[in-house]
């Protein structure tokens, strides 16, 4: 029996100093379990075009080198990057992401990323990435502190409802393309599915649904204000108020 603990005391020491591995990195890894690290499906095809007819596993996915090119691609959720160590830059342009992931910021051989064109509010990952020496393009989004940022905004500023009148406010809202060049950004919609923050200043008689991205009017007439923004911080260039007058 002290041979028994013994060797499990040993055992446990020699896991402890990561001398040994408990998961083989070589072994391929699974449809479910590549879906567990990349949860968003279109950077998950990406990375399966980094390997085309041949087997994924973690050692690969950390020995992966050079440039990962993932632009245009729909991609929303950057969760898993923190798995492709050895990638030294990343280009993400013109895409759906509005956060980036905390895990970046544990790449020590990212020397630059292209974020631009995308619907981020936040700057602290930026800032922590640009401290760490990593250059970054990140023009054409909604943080409010840049020159060259989107805005958000209506199609209408005063909209005008009967009572009990439900109203799309997604389909209002546009991205303010109106400082840049065509050639450049030839669009201004926003993704139908991309997170709100709305609110009244009347819940009583403007009710709101943020996960359809409605109002409702009530029953009673006035005139109420609707603020929309792309996230909980209400930033000034990621939020635009509209101005409902019920009759």
């Amino acid at each position: 029996m002290k041979l028994i603990k013994f060797c499990s005391l040993i055992l446990m020491l020699i896991l402890s100093t990561g001398l040994i591995s408990i998961k083989n990195d070589n072994i391929p890894l699974s449809q479910e379990e590549l879906k567990y690290i990349f949860p968003d499906d279109n950077l998950r095809s990406v990375v399966k075009d980094y390997f085309s007819h041949e087997d994924i596993t973690i050692s690969k996915l950390n020995n992966l080198e050079g440039e990962f090119y993932a632009s245009n691609e729909d991609i929303k959720d950057l969760t898993g990057i923190s798995t492709l160590k050895s990638i030294d830059k990343f280009v993400f342009w013109n895409n759906e992401i509005s956060s980036l992931p905390p895990e970046i910021t544990t790449l020590n051989k990212i020397k630059y990323i292209n974020i631009a064109n995308n619907y981020l509010t936040e700057i602290n990952t930026i800032n922590t990435l640009i401290d760490k020496g990593v250059k970054i393009d990140y023009d054409l989004n909604f943080i409010s502190d840049e020159r060259y940022q989107y805005e958000l905004s209506s199609k209408k500023r005063h909209i005008i409802l009967d009572k009990n009148e439900k109203v799309n406010l997604r389909s209002l809202l546009k991205k303010n393309i109106d400082a840049y060049p065509k050639y450049w950004e030839v669009t201004n919609v926003l993704p139908s599915d991309i997170d709100l923050c709305i609110e009244s200043n009347n819940p009583a008689n403007m009710s709101i649904d943020n996960i359809k991205g409605t109002c409702t009017a009530g029953n009673k007439k006035g005139v109420y204000y609707i603020v929309i923004s792309l996230n909980k911080d209400k930033l000034p260039n990621a939020t635009t108020i509209i101005k409902a007058s019920v009759k």
